[in-house]
């Protein structure tokens, strides 16, 4: 169950996980592996963190 506390909290992940999907879109069309890599990252970071708070 989400905490109310944890709202706040869930809005920035939320909008940190939208803004790096968008720039790991790019990534791949441009052939970037390396920022693709690296937002991958911050994607499964993020998705995991989402994860954990809404238990």
């Amino acid at each position: 169950m989400i905490k109310e506390g944890n709202i706040p909290l869930l809005n920035q992940l939320v909008g940190t996980l939208e803004s790096s999907f968008e720039e790991f879109k790019k990534a791949y069309e441009k052939k970037d592996a390396e920022n693709f890599n690296r937002l991958k990252k911050i994607i499964i970071q993020t998705q995991r963190k989402i994860s954990e708070i809404a238990r």
